[in-house]
C-alpha cells in the first residue's frame, strides 16, 4: 500500500507544505500515487500544474514513465472538464 497520503494543506504555513496549497490526489487502482497542486489561469484559460509530487511506491517503480504519461493525459482531460464555460 502507499505510505504517504496527501493532506489538504491550504491552512498549513507555506514553509511546512509538502504537496501544495490545494493539492489533489491522483488515484491509480486503489492507491494514491501522486498529488497535483493546480491553479487556474482564467485570463489564459489554462489549468496550471504548479507541482506534481509522486508518493509512496510510485516513486520507486519501473513504470514511472508510463505513470507520468497517464497523469499528463488525464490532466488534459481534467483541464478540459474544469475550464468548460
Amino acid at each position: 500500500m502507499y505510505a504517504a497520503q496527501p493532506l489538504f494543506e491550504a491552512n498549513v504555513p507555506k514553509a511546512n507544505r509538502k504537496f501544495g496549497y490545494f493539492a489533489l490526489p491522483v488515484l491509480v487502482g486503489d492507491g494514491i500515487v501522486a498529488a497535483l497542486d493546480l491553479k487556474t489561469d482564467r485570463q489564459e484559460v489554462k489549468l496550471l500544474m504548479q507541482e506534481r509530487t509522486e508518493v509512496g511506491q510510485s516513486r520507486k517503480t519501473a513504470g514511472r514513465k508510463e505513470l507520468k504519461r497517464v497523469i499528463e493525459e488525464e490532466f488534459g482531460r481534467f483541464e478540459r472538464f474544469q475550464l468548460v464555460e
